[in-house]
């Protein structure tokens, strides 16, 4: 069964990599999963091998110590999670105003597709929080989940917004840019979930 989910996983980044390059064009797309599957590996190397927050299941496909669907999970998310902005707003948001309401939504789409995934993870024990936490929303998941998700699929398209926005850049000095970003998105999204957890322990203390 756990095999089975990581090959579906794996067999949706094809479908949403085609959705996207009818979109978009190629070198965007390219340039898209290439940073977002440079984040996607930091923030696992950080957040489970580094400080442990979690531990993964018995997953078949691994590389390099992270599970292979890990390399494309959060920009396959993050791509769903910008796609249902855009069409909920009649809106870009890569081309959007700075003050605008797509990352909002965003971040509750996010947090909304935390409360599935992570019960469909706790339900087949590929993910295990090493949080102690005075608030679980399910066995051992933690009431920070569903931010860490937001968070990640915030800070990382804030970023493809913010360095994509000058005009005619060759797309070799956008792909530096957003490739050496990825170590300040994982910070930037750690830094958020410190600030939030602290916020969590004083109002329930």
């Amino acid at each position: 069964m756990i095999l089975a989910i990581e090959l579906i996983t794996l067999l949706i980044t094809v479908v949403l990599i085609i959705h996207a390059v009818r979109q978009y064009n190629l070198q965007f797309v390219a340039l898209f999963w290439t940073a977002g599957m440079v984040m996607g590996i930091i923030r696992e190397i950080a957040f489970s091998g580094i400080i442990s927050l979690y531990q993964y299941g018995a997953f078949h496909l691994v590389f390099f110590s992270v599970p292979l669907i890990f390399w494309v999970f959060w920009t396959n998310l993050a791509y769903v999670a910008w796609q249902w902005s855009n069409n909920f707003l009649d809106s870009e948001y890569l081309t959007a105003k700075a003050w605008d309401y797509n990352l909002p939504l965003i971040f509750m789409t996010m947090v909304f597709l935390a409360f599935f995934l992570e019960a469909f993870f706790s339900q087949y024990h590929l993910i295990s929080w090493q949080i102690d936490s005075i608030h679980m929303f399910w066995g051992q998941t933690p009431i920070l989940a569903p931010f860490a998700y937001g968070y990640t699929t915030l800070v990382f398209l804030s970023s493809l917004k913010i360095l994509s926005k000058e005009v005619s850049q060759p797309w070799q000095i956008l792909t530096f840019k957003l490739l050496a970003a990825q170590p300040l998105v994982i910070l930037a999204n750690l830094g958020l979930l410190l600030i939030t957890n602290l916020g969590f322990i004083l109002v329930f203390s």
